[in-house]
């Protein structure tokens, strides 16, 4: 079940607060090899214009150029930027109404999609610090259960905004995967029809089943942990192909 816009707007400045209690202190010119060519100053600007243009985007309900974002270049204290562009977010949120219309790149055009959307994006880049400092990380199940849904829904306007080799590959003849949490609720079937890959609500056996804790099945689905941390029964040529052409 999909998380209400006051729980995304608790949650993204929880997991900004988290990301940014990882960063301080922190040396920018480190390597962040999941995002490989990324130092820390590149994550850090990456995460912070990326909330200021949402931001900017959901108060002027239109699609906002990033040379046009107010302050959104990285400054001597990225730190204290970086909270605040997730307080910015919140903000014009909540001044615009979360289910009045603001632009964005998916069918749903309400300023609500992108509390989900920069949460989840700080969930994965928040992995990315805590993976570059060896350091743990975790992420509350429900949270990461959102995160995979969010995941499948987005493919259908990627691939009408990107027209790639990949995603196109995506399209099949029937072929059905089924993802499952093992520490939480949820499920999610998959079929690979000419259109495209789908979400279904099919029921029966799947080609593939594929097993692991949510924030496992998250973080592998963006590429921020090997497959060999899921449990994968069936065609396993098969899941390889939807992970490696699925890739955010």
């Amino acid at each position: 079940m999909k998380l209400g816009n006051d729980r995304f707007a608790d949650e993204l400045l929880a997991q900004a607060e988290g990301f940014a209690a990882l960063v301080t202190g922190a040396d920018l010119t480190r390597p962040v090899p999941t995002c490989p060519e990324w130092t820390f100053e590149d994550l850090v600007a990456h995460v912070g214009r990326g909330l200021r243009w949402a931001a900017a985007v959901t108060a002027q309900r239109t699609f906002v150029p990033f040379h046009l974002v107010p302050e959104a270049a990285l400054p001597a204290a990225p730190v204290p930027w970086l909270r605040s562009a997730a307080g910015l977010l919140v903000s014009a949120v909540a001044a615009n109404g979360a289910d009045n219309p603001a632009w964005t790149w998916v069918e749903d055009q309400r300023a609500g999609f992108w509390l989900r959307r920069m949460t989840h994006e700080l969930v994965v880049h928040r992995a990315d610090a805590a993976a570059a400092l060896a350091v743990p990380y975790d992420v509350e199940p429900g949270l990461a259960a959102d995160g995979v849904t969010e995941f499948f829904e987005l493919i259908p306007a990627r691939l009408r905004g990107n027209q790639s080799p990949a995603l196109r590959s995506l399209a099949g003849s029937g072929e059905t995967l089924q993802l499952r949490a093992t520490d939480v609720a949820g499920e999610w079937r998959l079929t690979r029809t000419p259109d495209g890959l789908v979400v279904t609500d099919s029921t029966g056996p799947a080609d593939v089943t594929v097993r692991a804790s949510a924030a496992d099945l998250m973080l592998v689905l963006y590429g921020r942990l090997p497959v060999t941390r899921l449990a994968v029964l069936g065609d396993v040529a098969l899941f390889e192909h939807v992970h490696e052409n699925s890739a955010f």
